[in-house]
């Protein structure tokens, strides 16, 4: 089996009796956007068409809430500019439209990076960049206690459209929807508050119901009533594949349902081992990035498993503040860390930790070893050092599933 490591390829020589399967996504392909624009603006979910929601509101400012360059959405520009032309086509003049770009607590973006995403619209209308320690007015408490502090402007504005991406999120869930609100336009103790929760039960990639930090998100959302959503699902290979539109809990809920049908994949019996490859570059461009694949490959495997991650690193190890806290911290520290304690930043650990304390992960990359071993994980050199200790902790017989692109799909077990 040939996995993607970096821009080459490294070879899985797996015999079948090992091999449960290959767990990859359903088909999905790029749809012409002008159709996909047209078709959900024509169909929204749960609310009238904007144009003519904005007719009967005569709202006299309208903010739209745009993704950061850690969110980047292929065709952001053209989409922006159709939502645009949507507005202004309803009577409203361009000078009243505004952007925000919902930062959370990440650094601003440069003129540069702005230029890039949203092209041309950066020389036509207003952009403000989202500061979460300044400007800031509170919504209240959400009903676990969460103190809900905004951007004011936004806040202060006649309507509001959110717009984003829905994929999977280790947090939240999924991202998208009301993560514009929450963590994207909120201030860093409401973010830090909500993430601090981490290590709670049902806080997992995939899962929403029962998941307090989604939990906080949606409440957030509601109290700071957003007018209208607007978010699209892409293919792994960053095509737009659909768009969901319309009232702002009603479409997000559509469009999870949605990315469901495309990225989940049933699986029958979990494995002793899984083999995950990050996806090659640029998706295993750096060891913070490739890791995030255990995520998923935790809903394949037994209690007490092995994971095989695959993932070249050219960038090195990325996030210094993930990687400090790995290497300074025992699991047991990171396992049982006070939650007040946790700060945003280096809180991705956390839940690394959680995941290392119950299961041995082997990395298959370029990164140096040692450093590896001190931050809890196990390096291998190559593919088949990976398979002959598979053989010895799990036998002969060892059971596996291979993930070639380990954030592009979620395997869930079949309990009928």
């Amino acid at each position: 089996m040939d996995l993607k490591y970096g821009k080459n390829i490294i070879n899985f020589d797996i015999l079948s009796k090992n091999m449960l399967g290959i767990l990859e996504i359903n088909n999905t392909s790029a749809k012409p956007l002008d159709m996909l624009l047209k078709n959900s603006i024509l169909n929204p979910i749960g609310k009238p068409r904007l144009s003519n929601v904005l007719r009967h509101n005569k709202p006299g400012d309208i903010i739209i809430i745009v993704s950061d360059i850690t969110r980047s959405i292929a065709n952001y520009a053209e989409i922006l500019k159709f939502l645009v032309a949507e507005i202004v086509d309803a009577g409203i003049d361009e000078k009243n439209i505004e952007f925000i770009i919902a930062l959370g607590t990440h650094r601003q973006h440069t003129e540069e990076e702005n230029n890039m995403l949203y092209k041309d619209l950066t020389h036509r209308f207003r952009f403000s960049q989202h500061d979460c320690h300044t400007n800031l007015i509170s919504l209240g408490k959400t009903s676990t206690g969460l103190e809900v502090q905004v951007n004011k402007r936004a806040r202060e504005a006649d309507f509001v459209i959110t717009t984003g991406k829905i994929d999977f999120h280790y947090l939240a869930g999924y991202s998208g929807g009301r993560k514009s609100i929450l963590p994207g336009i909120s201030s860093y103790e409401t973010i830090r508050d909500n993430h601090c929760k981490l290590k709670r039960n049902d806080v997992d990639v995939g899962e929403i119901n029962h998941n307090i930090i989604a939990q906080e998100m949606n409440e957030a959302c509601r109290m700071f009533d957003v007018n209208y959503l607007f978010n699209v699902i892409e293919t792994p290979h960053r095509q737009t594949t659909a768009i969901f539109c319309g009232h702002p809990e009603y479409a997000f809920t559509e469009g999870v349902q949605s990315f469901k049908s495309m990225r989940m994949t049933t699986i029958r019996e979990k494995a002793d081992c899984v083999i995950v490859s990050a996806g090659g570059y640029p998706q295993d461009k750096n060891f913070f990035t490739s890791h995030k694949s255990l995520n998923t490959a935790t809903h394949a495997i037994k209690p007490h498993g092995s994971i095989i991650i695959i993932g070249q690193c050219c960038e090195g190890f990325g996030n210094e503040n993930f990687l400090n806290y790995m290497l300074t911290h025992t699991l047991n520290d990171l396992v049982n860390y006070p939650e007040k304690n946790i700060q945003v930043g280096g809180h991705r650990a956390f839940v690394t930790a959680k995941i290392l304390k119950n299961h041995k992960v082997y990395v298959l990359t370029d990164l140096e070893p040692q450093i590896l071993k001190q931050m809890k994980f196990l390096p291998v050199r190559n593919s088949d050092e990976a398979l002959t200790i598979m053989k010895k902790e799990h036998g002969e017989e060892f059971k596996a599933y291979i993930i070639p692109d380990g954030k592009a799909v979620l395997p869930m077990l079949n309990q009928g």
